[in-house]
């Protein structure tokens, strides 16, 4: 999956973890979600969204299924550990309802800050590929864990089933500090997109190898 100038960041990236890593069912969802409220309990663009502590972790178990339940029906899921880490991708052809994802915004969102957040969503959407391409919903690691290289195993993981089927990879980051690596596995920012009060959100795409 590397090409020569990634080599060596993506083989540390996954080394000593493949044992480590399983791909995640329908009955990890529960878990998944709680590690996904901790993962993002400090992100920016999150937290604008849903600045009440209670209302943020309450919603996190819908949001996993209605953003990225498609991943557990196609073994795209994957778990790192003792659920130290997690990702979600849709393979390409794969999408989720809008409708039910775009009810549950309106229903828990500040109805001040929606109207911002999915005009930033509909700016980053005219960066995805128009082609079939995988994307990445979600990606968590537990932040008792960080720094461990679980993140990075997730990745590499990933972006190895991604190069076998030679397509390209598209990613939505909410937080700059994550650029780095997503840089790293040879994802290219596209833009900063900034709708009125709304946080930056990050579109990033990775070409096929």
């Amino acid at each position: 999956m590397c090409n020569r100038a990634h080599k060596n960041a993506c083989r540390g990236g996954n080394m000593g973890f493949n044992d480590q890593i399983r791909t995640a069912t329908w009955a990890d969802e529960k878990k998944i979600a709680a590690l996904v409220g901790l993962a993002f309990a400090a992100d920016p663009a999150v937290r604008w969204l849903l600045p009440d502590p209670y209302d943020y972790l309450k919603s996190n178990e819908t949001y996993v299924r209605l953003s990225s339940g498609p991943a557990f029906d196609n073994s795209s899921a994957f778990i790192i550990g003792s659920m130290c880490g997690a990702a979600l991708w849709l393979p390409p052809g794969i999408a989720v309802d809008r409708s039910p994802l775009a009810e549950f915004n309106k229903q828990t969102i500040d109805p001040a800050l929606l109207d911002d957040h999915a005009a930033s969503k509909k700016k980053c959407c005219t960066y995805r590929p128009v082609e079939p391409h995988w994307y990445l919903t979600l990606i968590a690691v537990d932040p008792a864990k960080r720094g461990r290289g679980y993140g990075a195993a997730l990745m590499s993981h990933a972006l190895e089933i991604v190069d076998r089927d030679k397509r390209s990879a598209y990613l939505e980051s909410t937080n700059a500090a994550n650029l780095s690596l997503y840089k790293r596995f040879g994802f290219e920012l596209l833009a900063e997109v900034r709708i009125g009060q709304s946080p930056a959100r990050y579109p990033m795409l990775r070409e096929p190898r």
